[in-house]
Order: structure tokens, then sequence, then C-alpha cells
């Protein structure tokens, strides 16, 4: 009974579950670096945290995490959290939040996120701390973002970016590894109308299908342990912020697959 109970959950969430959900909760006892939204537009929201030594270095470091789950993945439970340990070291350090995309926000796209997200991020960060330059972190495709604005900085000859830091970031798509099985010319083709006129990729979808990457650990364990032994998964921070993903915009989406995975 308790296992057909939580097929029922996961069938009503979209997702299966493979952490406790009653766990943990962001402000409880994930992301709870103390922090304040210092600027907001349609995209995204910027987190300065507050600072916890006695002087900061002049240049600030702001974080680009990626765009398809929420922001916390480098803010999770004290002990594992980057942002923390950054703040602890003396630096100011600025992080963006970004939009689970809603239905009026479907027709964004990349150069939105770059523009508005990235580089307005960036400019923010300069004028709040009145520092000339900055320091930037970007993590999965927060860091492919990143670095396609630092690209646009280069070509308007802007140098205000002294230093880039990329963690799991695919710069060079040549060979996407397993994901690329999804990824053809054909499924774009079949898609590439919706998604031009803005309907949104769900972020069920893209969690499901990097889930099935690694079937045995992220699919079959849980479907025995949760469905046919009626058990809870046990607790997993970082499995608890891959199921808190977030909508993209289509036409967002078709040119990540289009102009990086496909024409790299």
């Amino acid at each position: 009974m308790r296992g057909v109970a939580n097929l029922a959950e996961d069938a009503r969430r979209g997702r299966i579950t493979m952490s406790d959900e009653g766990a943990f909760a962001v402000g409880r006892n994930l992301a709870v670096t103390p922090g304040s939204v210092v600027f907001r537009n349609d995209l995204i929201e910027l987190i300065q945290y507050a600072p916890t030594t006695a002087r900061v270095y002049r240049r600030p470091l702001v974080i680009v995490p990626p765009c398809i789950n929420e922001y916390y993945i480098l803010d999770l439970q004290p002990e594992n959290s980057l942002v923390r340990w950054a703040v602890g070291e003396g630096h100011t350090v600025f992080m963006i939040s970004w939009r689970n995309i809603p239905p009026e926000l479907g027709r964004l796209t990349w150069d939105d996120y770059l523009e508005t997200g990235v580089l307005g991020a960036i400019a923010t960060a300069r004028q709040i701390t009145g520092s000339r330059t900055v320091n930037t972190l970007g993590f999965c495709v927060g860091g492919t973002l990143l670095t396609c604005a630092l690209a646009v900085l280069a070509a308007r000859g802007d140098r205000s970016v002294a230093s880039v830091t990329l963690l799991t970031t695919m710069l060079d798509f040549a060979d996407p590894g397993d994901i690329g099985v999804y990824v053809s010319r054909e499924m774009l083709a079949a898609r590439k109308s919706a998604l031009m006129e803005g309907k949104r990729m769900q972020g069920s979808e893209l969690a499901g299908a990097f889930a099935s990457l690694r079937a045995n650990e992220l699919v079959w364990n849980y479907v025995v342990s949760n469905y046919l032994m009626g058990r809870t998964p046990p607790p997993f921070d970082l499995l608890y912020w891959n199921g808190d993903s977030a909508n993209l915009p289509g036409p967002m989406f078709a040119y990540y697959l289009r102009e990086l995975y496909i024409r790299n």
C-alpha cells in the first residue's frame, strides 16, 4: 500500500522522488547563507550575500548557476556551501536566481538570457560595489551562458570581467556525451515550430532525460525501493535540488540545441 501511494504521489509530481521530500526546505536547511535580493527583472533575481569578515575584497564575485534548476546548487547545506565558504574568505558574492518561466515569458531568447540575465547581473554588481571589474563563476549551462556573455563583452571592447571560473561546463559540443542520443536534427525539426511559438520546455522533461542516462541508479533503483518495497528514499540534498527543476522558454531552448549541440 505504501508503494502504491508513493507511485501515485510521483505521478502527481511528474517525476520520480529521489530524496526524502520532507527532509529539506529552502530557507530552513538549504540555501541558508544570509543574503538579500538587490535587483529584479522579468528573468532574474540577483542575490547579494551578507559579509562575514571585517574586510572584503574590492572586486565582487558574480555566480551564474544553471537555469534548468534552482539557484542553490552552490548553497546547499552550510557544510557544503560554496557561497558560505566564499563569503567567509572575504568575497562579496552575488548569485543569479533564474525565473521558472511562466507561459507569458515563453518567447524569451538565448540573447535575452545573456543581456537581461548575465550582463544585467554583472552591471548591477559593479554598480552596487563601485568596482570597475568583477570575478565570475559559472556552473553547468550557467557556465555556457556566462562564456557566451563574455564573448559579447569582448566584441564590445568591455573588459569589466577580470576572471572566469567554470564548473562542469561544456564549451566544445563536438562530443556532448551520452545526452547526445536525445539531440538530433530530426528531433529539433519535429519540435521547432512549437518551441519558436513560445511553448515552454518543461523542467521535469529535462530532469527525466538526464536521469535516464543513469537509469540503474536514478530510475530503477527508486522504482524498486519506492514502489515495490514501499520505502521512502534517504535524504540527499543534491538529489533534492536535482528534482527542483525549472521551465525554459521555447526559443531559448531551441537556440541552445541548434547552435550548440547540433552546430557546435
